[in-house]
């Protein structure tokens, strides 16, 4: 397989991460927000508690699956985690562990085949919280080898993803080049990531780069980079940061969008909505919604608005005015329909637009509408750390 397994259609590739199973009212906003995937753990010691006994029902996989489904949305699963009836820690690493963990992925994978699942092999196994064993290139190498045949003999429809790295830099691209070098990019579709950082989306351009130099020093067929995991908690002092409910959601949008940009299909934000109601605490302020679910947070309006105006584009060129910092690109739809979106990683100032054949409405992160450009008014437009949209007319 190839790049061309995902599309470059807004909202094909926006997702979520979400913490739930069964078919809550979460299921019908997150349609309603527009997100076309939904990254969930399948855990393997959930679904079998008893050696050999395989439950998706009671644990609300099927619910979940089904209503995913029904609502056109890919799910995209985590095939995660020990089982203590094999293993001792939180890994597999002898040959009866993955020989169990196997069978879990057939049984899963043939209960849900045909479906255009995302199947992901594990998460952040660099990381010696989520596989506590480590150095575990040979045992996760063999792993990926292993699950992705199965996953190929059950589920034809099914794309296989790895590792879900823990940060893309020097400590963690060196884990992944001795994955790659025991020949891991021969059985995955794509290359999964979470490139969390506490500074502002922009800045992982030269991440992808360098992931990109490492996977061409040895793939043999095209494989894309996607964005598993990435999102921007409101607890206080976060990665040293503050960051409010407002640069939370301007982080969002430009998050999607640069994906786009650096050629990344699959962008999943973490998280659907906030794990609990400490301030003080990271895990409990990822989310665009808050605790308590009827509750929208200023990211969940940004994203609404972002897949509501650019459903059905995609992005064709990002336009150079003058300075660098700023960021304008623009979207087309199949009916030629040109929208351009525009913010700057710099300070507030003015583009002057009087050379440019562009009119139109701008409208706000929120939807709202700000002002007209047209040849009645100076041809100029403020710009800022806020992304907004120009629907040409």
């Amino acid at each position: 397989m190839n790049k061309n397994i995902f599309s470059n259609i807004i909202p094909d590739g926006f997702g979520v991460n979400v913490h739930f199973t069964g078919n809550p009212i979460d299921v019908d906003m997150i349609s309603d927000a527009g997100f076309k995937i939904v990254r969930m753990d399948l855990f393997w010691k959930d679904i079998e508690k008893k050696r050999g006994k395989y439950d998706f029902k009671s644990t609300g996989y099927d619910q979940l699956t089904n209503a995913l489904i029904k609502k056109g949305i890919r799910p995209y699963y985590i095939l995660s985690y020990g089982n203590k009836l094999y293993e001792e820690k939180r890994s597999v690493v002898t040959k009866k562990g993955q020989d169990a963990f196997v069978r879990y992925v057939e049984k899963a994978t043939s209960r849900y085949k045909n479906k255009g699942i995302i199947w992901e092999v594990w998460n952040e196994p660099n990381h010696s919280f989520y596989w506590e064993t480590q150095p575990n290139y040979n045992e996760y190498a063999s792993l990926v080898k292993n699950v992705s045949i199965k996953i190929k003999e059950n589920d034809p429809s099914g794309i296989v993803v790895a590792p879900a790295l823990s940060g893309v830099n020097h400590q963690s691209l060196k884990w992944l080049e001795e994955i790659f070098k025991r020949g891991t990019l021969d059985y995955i579709d794509a290359v999964s990531v979470h490139p969390y950082r506490g500074s502002n989306p922009e800045t992982v351009a030269n991440d992808y780069k360098t992931l990109r130099v490492l996977i061409d020093k040895y793939a043999t067929k095209d494989i894309p980079i996607i964005s598993g995991e990435w999102g921007y908690s409101t607890a206080n002092g976060w990665l040293g940061k503050s960051v409010s409910e407002k640069q939370q959601a301007h982080y969002l949008v430009r998050m999607f969008l640069i994906n786009l940009l650096y050629d990344v299909p699959i962008s999943i934000w973490y998280d659907w909505k906030n794990d609990g109601t400490d301030s003080n605490n990271i895990e409990h302020n990822f989310g665009i919604r808050q605790n308590n679910i009827t509750i929208p947070k200023e990211a969940y309006i940004a994203v609404n608005n972002l897949t509501y105006i650019l459903s059905g584009y995609k992005l064709t060129e990002r336009i150079y005015i003058s300075d660098p910092n700023d960021f304008f690109l623009k979207f087309i739809d199949k009916k030629g329909n040109i929208v351009i979106v525009f913010w700057t990683v710099g300070n507030i100032h003015r583009i002057s637009f009087s050379e440019n054949k562009f009119r139109g409405r701008i409208v706000s992160m929120f939807g709202e509408h700000l002002s007209d450009l047209n040849d009645n008014n100076n041809r100029s437009i403020e710009i800022t750390n806020s992304p907004k949209y120009l629907i040409v007319q």
